[in-house]
């Protein structure tokens, strides 16, 4: 075979417009000199009787106009997409070239070909999906891209998968980790053109300010036209191909949560809530169980940032979010999906811990400990030293309270320790901002451990690392944890003055 014949070299091409079957334009006809003058004449007589009738004709009411549309080639690329060939396509990659032309007839996204496919034994086992995820970052690397689009085209159409420059945050509400699936029919309309251009400006990370500004303007308006779709999907789609659309549609609302206006994240998490809940009934009783586990885990991630952006309905938010959590624990298991289980377990540890911050019910704390320990199995410090650290500075935030609330010096010294081991991954050279806020938390165990009667000499110590990170936090213009560390550093130096006083001798009592 030639290398003209061979189907990737095609794909390289550039590829043709479809031609559209409209019927071809007449040529104008070229006017005669008129025969004589009195021909002339009478036809001249005839279009002016011809143009008389016509305007005393009664007028048609005027069409309506459309509602003007945006110019798709105003909008300059924000995101470099690579689109993957096919895995089971056919032999003259038709469909790796139709999934390529609708992503390219969007201008945001500059969009070019993969003439390679990326082939599994089986799309539906995560282990062998967690495994290939190191092969498509090398892609993107190589190709110096954004995104990179993948997966296979089978009896009932394609199934997609969104890769990222960086390694997939389990833990990010609306994330399109890589057990995001995008199953579309074989035949791409509008509704799913649509459907997968807000996917990629939802998947992908915003490296910088540019792209940021251009997500936060283009993401709602791509999200727009996708609310009645997942509202009614097509009966024509299949049910799998149902439950992808609203969890797809998901995931764009919470990504739009994340990046509009405080005031407006409600309704997007709303919906995004709405989205998930109608993917859970599409899921049939032969699926897999972790299928309604993911569903579970990505409804928790969304009540749990939609618990930190709101002030009235917080602690709700954060009791049904810890439901679900607890719920997907029970289904997604650690040896099928460890990165998910793991992620679950953070992120429980997590909002326990600041459900207790509302309550004050120990009991979560206790609870929170126990999940946070066990993602430990999973992140440890030699595979994963930075999610290890992340993990053990949300340990020692937890010790830090309970042990304030039981008034417990040996629990203070265990969060002690913790921010101490922490501290040796996180440095103040290499991660000024994470080394501020560990340093912070272990600023504040000090003062609670010398209050609460574990030995005293601890304050000194606790006025030199609250101000260090206080420094650091005002130089970055990180403001918010600027002033928790500055009301850390009042108490301790408060509580050092009271004891100062307290050591007086009175000279009148000598």
């Amino acid at each position: 075979m030639s290398s003209s014949d061979d189907p990737r070299e095609r794909f390289k091409r550039p590829l043709e417009r479809p031609v559209l079957n409209l019927p071809a334009k007449r040529a104008a006809p070229v006017a005669e000199p008129p025969k004589d003058d009195v021909a002339a004449e009478a036809g001249g007589l005839a279009r002016l009787l011809s143009a008389v009738a016509k305007m005393l004709q009664p007028k048609a009411p005027d069409a309506p106009q459309a509602a003007p549309s945006v110019d798709p080639a105003a909008e300059p690329p924000v995101y470099t997409v690579l689109v993957a060939a096919m895995a089971g396509d056919s032999s003259d990659g038709a469909a790796s070239q139709a999934l390529f032309k609708v992503l390219e007839s969007r201008s945001a996204l500059k969009v070019r070909p993969l003439p390679r496919p990326f082939v599994l034994e089986s799309l539906d086992d995560p282990l062998q999906v967690a495994a290939l995820v190191t092969n498509t970052r090398h892609a993107i690397a190589e190709e110096n891209a954004d995104l990179l689009v993948w997966g296979e085209m089978g009896r009932d159409g394609y199934r997609l998968r969104l890769a990222g420059a960086n390694l997939p945050d389990e833990e990010k509400p609306g994330g399109f980790g890589v057990s995001t699936r995008i199953e579309l029919p074989p035949v791409l309309g509008d509704p799913q053109a649509n459907l997968l251009y807000a996917a990629c400006l939802a998947a992908a990370d915003a490296g910088n300010e540019v792209q940021r500004a251009a997500v936060r303007r283009l993401l709602p308006l791509a999200a727009a036209p996708l609310e009645a779709l997942a509202a009614k999907p097509p009966m024509a789609l299949s049910m799998p191909q149902q439950r992808s659309l609203q969890q797809v549609y998901g995931h764009v609302c919470a990504a739009c949560a994340l990046v509009v206006a405080p005031s407006q994240a409600g309704d997007w998490f709303r919906k995004a809530v709405d989205a998930y809940r109608a993917a859970e009934k599409r899921v049939g009783r032969t699926d897999p169980a972790w299928e309604t586990g993911l569903i579970h885990k990505q409804l928790a991630a969304v009540l749990t940032a939609w618990a930190e952006r709101s002030k009235d309905q917080a602690q709700v938010h954060l009791e049904e979010a810890v439901r679900y959590w607890r719920l997907a624990g029970d289904v997604l298991t650690r040896a099928a999906m460890p990165q998910e289980w793991a992620a679950v377990q953070t992120r429980l540890g997590v909002a326990l811990y600041r459900l207790d911050l509302l309550t004050g019910d120990s009991e979560l704390l206790r609870e929170s400990l126990q999940a946070l320990q066990a993602a430990l199995q999973v992140h440890t410090r030699a595979d994963a030293p930075h999610r290890w650290a992340d993990v053990m500075n949300t340990i020692a935030q937890v010790l830090e309270v309970y042990g304030d609330q039981l008034k417990n010096p040996e629990v203070l010294k265990r969060a002690v320790d913790a921010c101490r081991s922490v501290l040796e991954i996180r440095t103040r050279d290499r991660t000024p901002l994470a080394w501020a806020s560990t340093s912070n938390t272990l600023g504040s165990a000090l003062f609670l451990l010398d209050r609460h009667g574990g030995g005293l000499g601890h304050l000194a110590e606790a006025d030199r690392i609250l101000e260090a990170a206080l420094e650091v936090f005002r130089t970055y213009g990180a403001k918010g944890p600027a002033q928790v560390a500055a009301r850390n550093l009042a108490h301790v130096r408060k509580l050092a003055e009271d004891r100062k006083g307290r050591a007086v001798i009175d000279p009148d009592w000598t």
